[in-house]
């Protein structure tokens, strides 16, 4: 069984039910070697040799309990050390006993030809080990009968088949220690063989280890702390009395929220989710954090069956991601609704006047006029295909850029379309940067709007960036009018309507792409236009050359 156990060991319970076993069969072993080699040398040797196994068994019997519960949380490496200190103290204080003579008098017996040192008067020692092993093992049995009270229907055999295989020489060792059982033996060792066919029998008939039982409120209590949406629950005066670790994570939430009202933890929006006592309400919560993230809040009431509210459940969900690609359908619609029609119509007009007017040299202002829309149609539709295909759902790959060779690529494809720029630059060699696929295209785009959009006839653009512990922020600057305010209103509102939106598609790129790369975007004007990126920095090992993201 101790084998099979081992075996299993990645399963819940396994483990410590391997070393159960161990300790029941390095006590029986050495019961054995008491009774087929007489002598009290050879009897007292065993005897002490048994209790390696008798210290065993309540520390592992108790982490079983834990784990085959669904209370392994518990089982760290400090709670392994601290069950340990009893086991390993006993031991000390047995195998010294000469010294002191706390655990068992050896003067006043002349054999030792039982389990437990029978005919020997115990000392205070002895009885502090049974007291502590019964502790350990009644703690793990409670869990079980909790498990056995609360697990559906289908666990419950095996459960009980679990507190049998306990039950068995628990209470055989019980009744010997309190004289009940006058036998020469300790029939605990035996009664292991008990155990051991009941767990053979839960083992191969009841998948003991194959399939965990789960309790109800275990699975609840699993889902509360693991689900990546934030909950927090409110008391009827609208304290918060418990959260999970996502709500501290999505809110980011400084300190614990127990104890606090709901003023203090959600402030933007707590007039409006109590505003309607008893109905559930749903509001949309827009943090200012670095990138913007946005959440929804669902406040839902608790109810008694009488039907009495008694608290409030707040479940948040983060709809960054939802709200990023309302974004980009708003505005692939905008330019859908309002910029082609536009061109459209400009089409249509000048070709009634190219039908009427045509130069000299056989060409019409108006057709390139139609030209110049026609372009601009194409551009409009390329460029929406292409934010589609990068920044759909389907496309959030990464991956890490070298800043020095990116840019430069951008600026030598800039200069040979811009060859009357200027561009000059200045980055650090070897910096590395961890982006969304599409940042080449959103980098190209500022420097190629910067140089569209400038009246001068030789524009000049600069690019620098900066390193800042686990950010880098890529700055730029160009020396035109600036950029209008009706275009930085529109990205930081985060939406368009149809009286204010942005003339083309191009922030909004910028705006998706670093977003999407985990970083923000920041625009000031004055003499000029600097758009700063800030994008997070990644760092790769020079030996191995594993890259890890700041």
């Amino acid at each position: 069984m101790a084998i099979y156990g081992w075996r299993k060991r990645p399963v819940p319970g396994a483990s410590s039910f391997s070393a159960f076993m161990w300790g029941g069969g390095v006590w029986a072993m050495a019961v054995l070697g008491i009774r087929t080699t007489p002598g009290p040398t050879t009897e007292l040797s065993w005897s002490l040799f048994q209790y390696f196994g008798i210290v065993l068994i309540p520390p592992a019997w108790l982490v079983f309990a834990l784990d085959y519960t669904s209370r392994d949380r518990w089982i760290t490496p400090a709670t392994i050390a601290l069950l340990s200190v009893l086991p390993v103290g006993t031991l000390v204080a047995l195998w010294t006993n000469d010294l002191h003579r706390l655990f068992y008098d050896p003067a006043t017996t002349e054999t030792v030809a039982s389990a437990s040192i029978a005919g020997m008067p115990y000392g205070p020692l002895f009885y502090a080990m049974v007291t502590w092993s019964y502790l350990f093992i009644l703690v793990g049995s409670a869990m079980l009968v909790h498990l056995l009270l609360t697990a559906p229907k289908r666990y419950r055999a095996r459960i009980v088949a679990v507190l049998i295989a306990i039950g068995a020489p628990l209470l055989s060792n019980l009744l010997y220690l309190l004289g009940v059982l006058s036998l020469p033996v300790d029939p605990a060792p035996y009664a292991f063989a008990v155990s051991g066919l009941v767990f053979g029998w839960a083992l191969f008939d009841h998948e003991l280890f194959d399939v965990p039982p789960v309790a109800p409120k275990v699975a609840h209590t699993i889902v509360f702390e693991q689900t990546d949406n934030g909950v927090l629950i409110l008391d009827a005066g609208g304290y918060v009395v418990d959260h999970n670790d996502a709500a501290t994570e999505l809110l980011e939430l400084p300190t614990d929220p127990n104890g606090k009202r709901l003023e203090e933890v959600i402030p933007s929006a707590a007039k409006r989710l109590s505003k309607r006592d008893g109905e559930t309400v749903t509001d949309e919560l827009s943090l200012s954090t670095d990138p913007r993230r946005y959440l929804k809040v669902t406040s839902t009431p608790i109810r008694r069956r009488t039907d009495r509210q008694i608290g409030t459940l707040l479940t948040i969900d983060d709809i960054t991601d939802q709200r990023l690609r309302e974004q980009r359908l708003d505005v692939l619609q905008r330019v859908l609704r309002h910029n082609v029609r536009q061109e459209t119509n400009k089409i249509l007009g000048y070709t009634e006047f190219l039908e009427e007017e045509v130069d000299m040299d056989g060409e019409s202002k108006h057709a390139n006029a139609i030209n110049r829309a026609a372009n601009s149609l194409i551009e409009w539709s390329t460029k929406a295909r292409s934010i589609d295909r990068t920044l759909g759902p389907d496309a959030d790959e990464k991956r890490v850029f070298d800043v020095e060779s990116t840019v430069d690529s951008i600026v030598e494809d800039a200069t040979r379309t811009h060859p009357e720029a200027e561009i000059d630059f200045e980055v650090p060699p070897s910096e590395p940067i961890h982006c969304h696929t599409s940042i080449e295209d959103a980098l190209y785009e500022i420097i190629d709007n910067a140089i569209r959009h400038n009246d001068s006839d030789e524009p000049s653009v600069t690019v620098s960036t900066e390193v800042e512990d686990d950010w880098v922020t890529i700055n730029i600057s160009d020396d035109g009018s600036g950029l209008p305010a009706t275009e930085r209103d529109v990205l930081d509102r985060g939406r368009e309507t149809p009286l204010e939106h942005g003339s083309g598609l191009g922030l909004w790129l910028v705006n998706w792409s670093v977003t999407a790369s985990g970083g923000s975007v920041s625009i000031d004007t004055g003499d000029g236009t600097t758009v700063r990126i800030r994008v997070p920095r990644a760092n790769v090992d020079a030996e191995t050359g594993e890259t890890e993201i700041a």
